[in-house]
Protein backbone atom coordinates (compact mmCIF):
# COMPACT_ATOMS: atom_id res chain seq x y z
CA UNK A 1 0.00 0.00 0.00
CA UNK A 2 2.99 2.49 0.75
CA UNK A 3 4.26 1.69 -2.60
CA UNK A 4 0.82 2.67 -4.14
CA UNK A 5 0.94 5.20 -2.71
CA UNK A 6 4.50 6.64 -3.62
CA UNK A 7 3.49 5.88 -7.30
CA UNK A 8 0.06 7.58 -7.12
CA UNK A 9 1.89 10.82 -6.15
CA UNK A 10 4.45 10.71 -8.93
CA UNK A 11 1.97 10.54 -11.35
CA UNK A 12 0.26 13.09 -10.39
CA UNK A 13 -2.73 11.25 -8.20
CA UNK A 14 -3.31 12.03 -4.70
CA UNK A 15 -4.34 9.22 -2.80
CA UNK A 16 -7.05 9.73 -0.21
CA UNK A 17 -8.51 7.03 1.93
CA UNK A 18 -11.98 6.53 1.56
CA UNK A 19 -11.99 8.40 -1.94
CA UNK A 20 -11.09 7.53 -5.62
CA UNK A 21 -8.45 9.23 -6.82
CA UNK A 22 -8.34 12.11 -8.57
CA UNK A 23 -5.96 13.78 -10.75
CA UNK A 24 -4.47 17.22 -10.69
CA UNK A 25 -3.58 18.52 -14.24
CA UNK A 26 -0.83 21.44 -14.18
CA UNK A 27 -1.43 24.17 -17.03
CA UNK A 28 1.19 26.71 -17.36
CA UNK A 29 0.01 29.96 -18.73
CA UNK A 30 2.17 32.92 -19.68
CA UNK A 31 1.75 34.97 -16.46
CA UNK A 32 0.53 32.35 -14.21
CA UNK A 33 -0.05 28.54 -13.12
CA UNK A 34 -3.33 27.36 -12.91
CA UNK A 35 -4.67 23.93 -10.97
CA UNK A 36 -7.65 22.63 -12.75
CA UNK A 37 -9.99 19.01 -12.07
CA UNK A 38 -9.72 17.11 -15.47
CA UNK A 39 -10.04 14.11 -16.94
CA UNK A 40 -7.23 11.46 -16.28
CA UNK A 41 -5.83 11.77 -19.58
CA UNK A 42 -2.62 13.72 -19.97
CA UNK A 43 -3.02 15.19 -23.61
CA UNK A 44 -5.05 18.05 -24.49
CA UNK A 45 -6.59 18.91 -27.72
CA UNK A 46 -4.97 21.86 -29.56
CA UNK A 47 -7.72 24.30 -30.73
CA UNK A 48 -7.31 25.74 -34.31
CA UNK A 49 -6.80 29.65 -34.75
CA UNK A 50 -8.65 31.14 -37.42
CA UNK A 51 -7.68 34.67 -38.42
CA UNK A 52 -9.27 37.04 -40.71
CA UNK A 53 -6.99 37.05 -43.64
CA UNK A 54 -7.74 33.37 -44.16
CA UNK A 55 -11.76 34.35 -44.59
CA UNK A 56 -10.44 36.48 -47.64
CA UNK A 57 -10.02 35.32 -51.10
CA UNK A 58 -6.11 35.33 -51.99
CA UNK A 59 -5.51 37.51 -54.95
CA UNK A 60 -2.91 35.86 -56.92
CA UNK A 61 0.58 37.65 -57.30
CA UNK A 62 0.99 38.51 -60.71
CA UNK A 63 -3.02 40.30 -60.72
CA UNK A 64 -1.52 42.26 -58.44
CA UNK A 65 1.89 43.25 -60.06
CA UNK A 66 -0.81 43.84 -63.01
CA UNK A 67 -2.56 46.25 -61.49
CA UNK A 68 0.33 48.46 -59.85
CA UNK A 69 1.73 49.02 -63.59
CA UNK A 70 -1.74 49.91 -64.66
CA UNK A 71 -1.65 52.34 -61.72
CA UNK A 72 1.46 53.87 -62.54
CA UNK A 73 1.16 54.44 -66.33
CA UNK A 74 -2.53 55.82 -65.37
CA UNK A 75 -0.47 58.90 -63.07
CA UNK A 76 2.18 58.90 -66.26
CA UNK A 77 -0.23 59.59 -68.96
CA UNK A 78 -2.60 61.99 -66.36
CA UNK A 79 0.74 63.95 -65.65
CA UNK A 80 2.01 64.25 -69.38
CA UNK A 81 -1.41 65.15 -70.43
CA UNK A 82 -1.64 68.31 -67.62
CA UNK A 83 1.48 69.55 -68.59
CA UNK A 84 1.85 69.14 -72.36
CA UNK A 85 -2.09 69.74 -73.73
CA UNK A 86 -4.37 71.33 -70.83
CA UNK A 87 -4.12 74.98 -69.96
CA UNK A 88 -2.74 75.10 -66.12
CA UNK A 89 1.02 76.02 -67.17
CA UNK A 90 0.03 78.27 -69.93
CA UNK A 91 1.73 81.92 -69.76
CA UNK A 92 -0.84 84.24 -68.85
CA UNK A 93 1.14 87.23 -67.23
CA UNK A 94 4.85 88.72 -67.55
CA UNK A 95 6.03 90.94 -64.74
CA UNK A 96 9.25 92.71 -64.66
CA UNK A 97 11.09 93.13 -61.40
CA UNK A 98 14.17 95.30 -60.40
CA UNK A 99 15.64 98.04 -58.49
CA UNK A 100 16.78 100.07 -60.57
CA UNK A 101 15.17 101.58 -63.66
CA UNK A 102 16.55 104.35 -65.18
CA UNK A 103 14.20 104.94 -68.13
CA UNK A 104 10.77 104.98 -67.07
CA UNK A 105 9.54 102.72 -70.66
CA UNK A 106 12.22 100.40 -70.55
CA UNK A 107 9.92 97.71 -68.52
CA UNK A 108 6.86 98.32 -70.74
CA UNK A 109 9.06 97.95 -73.67
CA UNK A 110 9.99 94.82 -72.66
CA UNK A 111 6.62 93.50 -71.62
CA UNK A 112 5.56 94.34 -74.85
CA UNK A 113 8.28 92.41 -76.43
CA UNK A 114 7.54 89.11 -74.57
CA UNK A 115 3.95 89.21 -75.86
CA UNK A 116 5.15 86.75 -78.34
CA UNK A 117 5.13 84.37 -75.57
CA UNK A 118 1.62 84.59 -73.89
CA UNK A 119 0.21 81.34 -73.80
CA UNK A 120 2.77 78.80 -74.80
CA UNK A 121 3.36 76.45 -71.62
CA UNK A 122 5.69 78.15 -69.29
CA UNK A 123 7.50 74.76 -68.07
CA UNK A 124 8.80 74.82 -71.96
CA UNK A 125 9.90 78.35 -72.29
CA UNK A 126 13.78 78.51 -73.15
CA UNK A 127 15.06 80.80 -70.88
CA UNK A 128 18.19 81.35 -72.76
CA UNK A 129 16.37 82.94 -76.03
CA UNK A 130 14.84 85.36 -74.06
CA UNK A 131 17.69 86.96 -72.44
CA UNK A 132 19.28 86.78 -75.80
CA UNK A 133 16.11 88.60 -76.96
CA UNK A 134 16.19 91.41 -74.27
CA UNK A 135 20.06 91.82 -74.49
CA UNK A 136 19.77 92.27 -78.20
CA UNK A 137 16.98 95.12 -77.58
CA UNK A 138 18.25 96.66 -74.97
CA UNK A 139 22.20 96.63 -74.74
CA UNK A 140 21.81 99.07 -71.51
CA UNK A 141 20.78 96.01 -69.68
CA UNK A 142 23.70 94.72 -67.64
CA UNK A 143 22.28 91.62 -66.05
CA UNK A 144 19.21 89.42 -66.70
CA UNK A 145 17.64 86.77 -64.77
CA UNK A 146 14.39 84.63 -66.22
CA UNK A 147 12.00 82.53 -63.92
CA UNK A 148 8.89 81.22 -63.41
CA UNK A 149 6.33 81.67 -61.11
CA UNK A 150 3.60 78.37 -60.98
CA UNK A 151 1.78 78.15 -62.90
CA UNK A 152 1.08 80.89 -65.19
CA UNK A 153 3.94 83.70 -64.29
CA UNK A 154 6.94 84.90 -66.62
CA UNK A 155 9.16 86.55 -64.21
CA UNK A 156 12.06 88.97 -65.62
CA UNK A 157 14.48 90.32 -63.12
CA UNK A 158 17.05 93.11 -64.70
CA UNK A 159 19.33 95.58 -63.81
CA UNK A 160 21.20 98.32 -65.79
CA UNK A 161 24.61 99.52 -66.14
CA UNK A 162 25.32 102.18 -63.62
CA UNK A 163 24.91 106.04 -64.76
CA UNK A 164 28.28 107.33 -64.41
CA UNK A 165 28.84 110.80 -65.72
CA UNK A 166 26.71 113.83 -67.11
CA UNK A 167 27.19 114.58 -70.84
CA UNK A 168 26.75 118.20 -71.92
CA UNK A 169 27.05 118.08 -75.77
CA UNK A 170 27.73 121.46 -77.43
CA UNK A 171 27.57 121.15 -81.45
CA UNK A 172 26.83 123.78 -83.84
CA UNK A 173 23.08 123.58 -83.84
CA UNK A 174 22.32 122.42 -80.66
CA UNK A 175 23.59 122.07 -76.67
CA UNK A 176 21.92 119.30 -75.22
CA UNK A 177 22.49 117.51 -71.65
CA UNK A 178 21.82 113.84 -70.37
CA UNK A 179 23.04 111.54 -68.36
CA UNK A 180 25.12 108.36 -70.09
CA UNK A 181 25.85 104.66 -68.28
CA UNK A 182 29.09 103.04 -67.56
CA UNK A 183 28.73 101.70 -71.69
CA UNK A 184 28.21 104.90 -73.22
CA UNK A 185 23.84 104.87 -73.39
CA UNK A 186 22.03 107.60 -72.75
CA UNK A 187 19.73 106.90 -69.98
CA UNK A 188 18.37 110.32 -69.24
CA UNK A 189 18.04 113.51 -71.12
CA UNK A 190 17.60 116.80 -70.17
CA UNK A 191 18.46 116.40 -66.72
CA UNK A 192 21.89 116.35 -64.82
CA UNK A 193 23.05 114.47 -61.51
CA UNK A 194 25.52 116.46 -59.10
CA UNK A 195 26.87 113.74 -57.86
CA UNK A 196 28.41 112.12 -61.18
CA UNK A 197 31.33 113.59 -63.12
CA UNK A 198 30.52 116.28 -65.85
CA UNK A 199 31.97 116.06 -69.46
CA UNK A 200 31.52 118.40 -72.15
CA UNK A 201 31.73 116.80 -75.35
CA UNK A 202 32.28 119.17 -78.80
CA UNK A 203 31.29 117.24 -81.70
CA UNK A 204 29.96 119.47 -85.35
CA UNK A 205 26.98 116.96 -85.32
CA UNK A 206 24.75 116.55 -82.11
CA UNK A 207 25.05 112.97 -80.66
CA UNK A 208 22.58 110.77 -81.68
CA UNK A 209 21.18 108.97 -78.36
CA UNK A 210 19.74 106.25 -80.27
CA UNK A 211 23.30 104.51 -79.82
CA UNK A 212 26.20 104.85 -77.54
CA UNK A 213 27.44 108.65 -77.18
CA UNK A 214 30.67 108.16 -75.88
CA UNK A 215 31.77 104.21 -76.25
CA UNK A 216 33.43 102.54 -73.13
CA UNK A 217 36.54 103.01 -74.00
CA UNK A 218 37.16 106.47 -74.44
CA UNK A 219 34.18 106.75 -71.17
CA UNK A 220 36.86 104.90 -69.30
CA UNK A 221 39.99 106.78 -70.43
CA UNK A 222 38.44 110.40 -69.90
CA UNK A 223 36.95 109.48 -66.42
CA UNK A 224 40.28 107.24 -65.57
CA UNK A 225 42.69 111.04 -66.17
CA UNK A 226 40.65 112.60 -63.83
CA UNK A 227 40.61 110.24 -61.21
CA UNK A 228 44.27 109.85 -61.88
CA UNK A 229 45.57 113.51 -62.19
CA UNK A 230 43.42 114.57 -58.34
CA UNK A 231 45.05 111.77 -56.61
CA UNK A 232 48.48 112.34 -57.69
CA UNK A 233 48.46 116.21 -57.55
CA UNK A 234 45.81 116.70 -54.91
CA UNK A 235 43.53 119.38 -56.98
CA UNK A 236 40.07 118.80 -58.28
CA UNK A 237 39.07 118.39 -61.66
CA UNK A 238 35.64 120.50 -62.00
CA UNK A 239 35.02 119.45 -65.67
CA UNK A 240 36.17 117.67 -68.57
CA UNK A 241 36.38 118.39 -72.19
CA UNK A 242 36.54 115.74 -74.66
CA UNK A 243 37.12 116.89 -78.62
CA UNK A 244 35.91 114.12 -80.45
CA UNK A 245 37.57 115.97 -83.83
CA UNK A 246 40.82 116.07 -82.32
CA UNK A 247 41.08 113.35 -79.90
CA UNK A 248 42.00 115.14 -77.07
CA UNK A 249 41.26 115.25 -73.26
CA UNK A 250 41.23 118.59 -71.44
CA UNK A 251 40.85 118.46 -67.34
CA UNK A 252 39.97 121.62 -66.09
CA UNK A 253 41.19 121.99 -62.19
CA UNK A 254 39.63 124.17 -59.48
CA UNK A 255 42.75 126.60 -60.33
CA UNK A 256 41.04 126.99 -63.84
CA UNK A 257 43.70 126.03 -66.18
CA UNK A 258 43.77 122.68 -67.81
CA UNK A 259 45.61 119.99 -68.49
CA UNK A 260 45.37 118.76 -72.17
CA UNK A 261 46.18 115.15 -73.21
CA UNK A 262 46.13 113.16 -76.15
CA UNK A 263 43.18 110.20 -75.76
CA UNK A 264 45.29 108.39 -78.38
CA UNK A 265 48.13 108.02 -75.70
CA UNK A 266 48.12 106.65 -71.92
CA UNK A 267 46.92 109.30 -70.11
CA UNK A 268 49.47 107.90 -66.64
CA UNK A 269 52.70 108.73 -68.82
CA UNK A 270 51.91 112.43 -69.83
CA UNK A 271 50.54 112.76 -66.25
CA UNK A 272 53.96 111.70 -64.99
CA UNK A 273 55.57 114.56 -67.39
CA UNK A 274 53.93 116.83 -65.29
CA UNK A 275 54.87 115.49 -61.87
CA UNK A 276 58.49 115.81 -62.68
CA UNK A 277 58.14 119.23 -63.86
CA UNK A 278 56.81 120.35 -60.43
CA UNK A 279 59.98 121.73 -59.47
CA UNK A 280 60.31 124.23 -62.55
CA UNK A 281 56.66 124.77 -63.09
CA UNK A 282 54.57 125.34 -59.75
CA UNK A 283 51.52 124.66 -60.88
CA UNK A 284 49.72 125.38 -57.40
CA UNK A 285 50.48 129.03 -56.95
CA UNK A 286 51.47 129.96 -60.73
CA UNK A 287 48.49 131.94 -62.81
CA UNK A 288 47.86 129.29 -66.02
CA UNK A 289 46.03 129.32 -68.70
CA UNK A 290 46.91 125.71 -70.03
CA UNK A 291 49.90 122.85 -69.61
CA UNK A 292 50.12 120.95 -72.94
CA UNK A 293 51.33 117.61 -72.24
CA UNK A 294 50.49 116.07 -75.66
CA UNK A 295 54.09 117.12 -77.45
CA UNK A 296 56.27 114.29 -76.82
CA UNK A 297 60.01 115.08 -77.76
CA UNK A 298 63.49 113.19 -78.16
CA UNK A 299 63.69 113.21 -74.20
CA UNK A 300 60.22 112.04 -74.00
CA UNK A 301 59.53 115.52 -70.80
CA UNK A 302 58.39 118.26 -73.59
CA UNK A 303 56.08 120.50 -71.59
CA UNK A 304 54.40 123.54 -73.43
CA UNK A 305 51.98 125.48 -70.67
CA UNK A 306 50.58 129.28 -70.84
CA UNK A 307 50.49 131.45 -68.24
CA UNK A 308 47.49 133.90 -68.10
Amino acid sequence: MFNKRKLATKKGFKYQYGKSPVLHRTIKNSKKTLRTNGPTSFHTRKRKRISLSSLVPKIPSKLKRLSIILGVLIIIFSGIYLISFSNVFNIENIEVSTDQITTESLSGNIVDDLRIYKDKNLLFINKTEIIERIQSSYPEIENIEVSKDLFSTLVISFSEYPPIANITNVSNETNKKFIVNSIGYVVKEDIDDPELPYIKVVSDAPLNTDSTVIDQEKITYILGSKYYFEEKFGMQVIEVEYKMISREVHLRTEKYFYIWLDIQKPYEQQLKKLKKALVKLDIYNEELSYVDLRITGESGEKIIYKRR
